[in-house]
């Protein structure tokens, strides 16, 4: 049967052709005003223009900072500040040259938005401050840690990072984020020996809402909190509070709820073993150390979450594996006092990550911990290590 002609189409089917023209004016006109708005707010029509002018794709471990830039419009929420990479891709003070190899001892930080310090100068972040503590002692510090990272990405990228680059490094330091999880057991996984993402395919159509649409990006969110099919599972019925204090965070719950357990903290721990054990088995090969850190979000702060599935799984993954663990859990989590104030005290208003006096806090307490573990590096020069007030 002969196709009918389009004037055709449009006699027979007359609500549904008014249909599609409707919303497809209403993408041009929800299209056309955002970017008037994102033009006026951000100085181009691209939302998240900034992100991509400094964050790169990577063929092996999938995303990454682009190599000894200065870029003046990296942003979080309200927060602006100046972040500047290094040679190998990792924050740093200011753009320079990395040698691959030293005569001072090497440590490098892995982990994902915590440890890359989203918001703050790398002075601020706690592994900048750790930096500025260590660097008198002959100590180099390094931060491979960037937004989004997960277990297999640490692995692969460290792979990358000795055997390909041929960086020298005594020690490798992973601050394993509750995140970690739903980003193993829902968005990454390691195929043809590369890191490669496995969140959906409508992930792209949404990103493109997100960014350049005000209207049908909010329809977008009404449909995945009716329907339930969601890319990232919506935080519904959040009261303001909650909002303020970043509590009751699907992405946290996994510690705390077994549905949310059950719907990707489960898989997403098992994951994050395989990779992690592959780390470990790849830095034992190089002769180098592995120290894996945890830590709370707001959530397991509130719940006073002390005996944590996440310290529980990674206390026993680090003897399994001859791996030494930190366990921030109790420096956060205190049965004698309201957490409301140690969140509003260490965490960005309204988000998940650490404010400025967070990241002092952590560097404190990892300086302590470093000091009372690790003083065959330099033993000389430990005594002098100090916190910082």
């Amino acid at each position: 049967m002969e196709s009918l002609p389009s004037s055709n189409r449009f006699r027979r089917y007359p609500k549904t052709t008014l249909v599609v023209v409707v919303l497809l004016l209403i993408l041009i006109l929800d299209v056309a005003l955002t970017g008037v708005y994102h033009v006026y707010k951000y100085g181009t029509i691209h939302k998240f223009d900034h992100r991509r002018a400094l964050r790169v794709p990577s063929d092996i471990f999938h995303h990454t900072l682009k190599p000894n830039d200065r870029h003046a419009v990296e942003k979080w929420g309200d927060r602006s500040h100046i972040l500047s990479t290094n040679s190998l891709g990792f924050k740093d003070r200011t753009p320079r040259n990395v040698p691959l190899a030293s005569p001072n001892v090497r440590l490098l930080f892995l982990g994902d938005s915590f440890t890359e310090g989203v918001g703050l100068e790398y002075e601020q972040t706690f592994v900048g401050l750790i930096d500025t503590a260590l660097q008198p002692h002959n100590i180099e510090v390094m931060n491979a840690g960037v937004a989004s990272y997960s277990p297999a990405i640490y692995f692969k990228k460290t792979e990358y990072l000795l055997e390909q680059v041929g960086l020298k490094v005594d020690h490798v330091f992973v601050f394993l984020d509750i995140s970690d999880i739903q980003d193993e057991g829902e968005d990454y996984d390691i195929r043809d020996n590369r890191v490669i993402w496995v969140g959906g395919g409508m992930s792209g159509l949404r990103d493109f809402l997100f960014e350049y649409t005000g209207l049908l990006k909010n329809l977008w969110i009404a449909c995945e909190k009716i329907s339930g099919i969601v890319y990232r599972a919506p935080d519904t019925g959040r009261t303001q509070k909650e909002q303020a204090l970043g509590v009751n965070m699907y992405r946290s719950l996994w510690t705390l709820d077994e549905k949310v357990y059950e719907e990707y903290g489960k898989v997403g721990l098992q994951k994050s073993g395989k990779h992690m054990t592959q780390l470990s088995q790849l830095l034992k090969r190089h002769n180098v150390a592995l120290t894996v850190a945890v830590y709370p979000w707001p959530d397991q702060v509130f719940h006073r979450d002390l005996d944590s599935l996440q310290v529980q799984y990674w206390q026993n993954w680090a003897e399994e594996n001859g791996v030494r663990f930190f366990n921030l859990f109790p420096r956060f989590i205190h049965h004698d006092r309201d957490p409301t104030g140690d969140i509003e005290h260490l965490f960005i208003r309204g988000d998940v990550h650490w404010n400025q006096e967070g990241h002092q806090f952590i560097a404190d307490e990892f300086l302590s911990f470093f000091r009372a573990n690790y003083s065959s590096f330099k033993p000389e020069a430990y005594d002098t290590i100090e916190s910082h007030p």
